[in-house]
């Protein structure tokens, strides 16, 4: 192959590959027109490092997640936490509201059923 795939493309095909254990790996690489040797290099630089593994160490963009994400599983645990609670109040009508003052309040998105 003459052109260089972008850490996504790269992460794609691992995941496809992985995702079907019956197909051989000279068989996947020749129908996707890429090399196996570049095939078993990508295979274990994401199973090492992720995505930011696949990343080409001359490429420009060396930073695959944007700026700003804290890349710690404790970060990831916290953020799933906050996904977890915010589902819930949304499942019991609940959204969060900034009220004048700047707090945040908890406030029904429907009044409750008197009957």
């Amino acid at each position: 192959m003459g052109k260089h795939l972008n850490p996504l493309e790269k992460e794609f095909l691992v995941k496809k590959y992985k995702s079907n254990p019956t197909i051989k790996l000279s068989e996947f690489c020749q129908a996707n027109d890429i090399s196996d040797t570049a095939m078993r290099k990508w295979i274990k630089q994401y199973d090492e490092c992720g995505i930011e593994g696949l990343a080409r160490a001359d490429a420009e963009i060396k930073e695959i997640l944007p700026e700003g994400i804290d890349r710690t599983e404790e970060a990831y645990k916290k953020e799933i936490l906050k996904l977890r609670i915010e589902n819930e109040r949304l499942k019991k009508n609940y959204t969060v509201r900034t009220n004048e003052a700047g707090e945040q309040e908890y406030v029904r998105l429907k009044p409750k059923n008197s009957k």
